[in-house]
């Protein structure tokens, strides 16, 4: 291997190393971009709903329990409940 040969693997590899920092310090600097970006648009908590816990009446369990026989007849109503409130924002 003659001299020009080394000079050329040196100068190549030297090359290499200066791109691949010079990559590595541009994502740091947008990294460091995107997070002074984020610090200053610090948005408030984001309100969620209460916990809403909901029992069958006494007359819809009876009612099921005398439809577990067979199936469920065709007038059976499923209860609907809404959890919406305009105390939530919503």
């Amino acid at each position: 291997m003659n001299v020009q040969k080394s000079a050329a693997i040196v100068a190549a590899m030297l090359i290499t190393a200066a791109g691949m920092s010079a990559i590595a310090s541009y994502s740091n600097a947008a990294v460091a971009s995107a997070n002074r970006g984020a610090a200053a648009s610090i948005t408030p908590a984001i309100r969620t709903l209460p916990t809403v816990n909901v029992h069958p009446t006494p007359e819809q369990i009876r009612e099921l329990r005398a439809n577990q026989a067979g199936a469920a007849p065709a007038h059976a109503q499923m209860p609907y409940y809404s959890f919406a409130s305009d105390s939530a924002g919503a």
